[in-house]
C-alpha cells in the first residue's frame, strides 16, 4: 500500500510505505492520490519515513517529526545544526527522547 502526502506549505510530496498518525494529525500534511500512475509503480521511493526535511529551503522543523525521525535527521547532521534543532526542541516540545537521546551530547562532535 502506497500513501501518500502533501505539504500544506511546501507542496512538497512524499510517498510512504504505510500511513503514518503523526503525519495523519499534522495540520501541515495531507493525504492525497497519486496524480499519475508513474507515483504508484515507484517502490524505491517508497520509506518507512519522511524526508526529514520537507522544506529544502527552509530549516529542518523537529515539531513536525517523531523521535526517531529527529534523531535520525540529528545523527546526518553537523554539529551547528545539531545545536539549532536541540534548541528548537528544547523551546518546543521538548521531548525527552530527543533532548536526551543518542545525539545530544555535543562534546564528541
Amino acid at each position: 500500500m502506497t500513501v501518500v502526502y502533501r505539504n500544506t506549505r511546501t507542496g512538497r510530496v512524499v510517498h510512504m510505505a504505510e500511513p503514518l498518525p503523526s503525519m495523519e494529525r499534522s495540520r501541515r500534511w495531507e493525504r492525497v492520490e497519486p496524480d499519475t500512475p508513474a507515483e504508484k509503480e515507484e517502490p524505491e521511493r517508497l520509506s518507512p519515513w519522511p524526508d526529514p526535511n520537507p522544506n529544502p529551503s527552509g530549516p529542518f522543523d523537529p515539531a513536525e517529526h517523531t523521535v526517531a525521525q529527529v534523531n535520525a535527521y540529528l545523527a546526518a547532521a553537523g554539529r551547528d545544526e545539531r545545536l539549532r534543532v536541540l534548541a528548537e526542541e528544547a523551546e518546543g516540545r521538548g521531548r525527552r527522547g530527543v533532548l536526551s537521546g543518542p545525539h545530544s551530547d555535543l562534546s564528541g562532535a
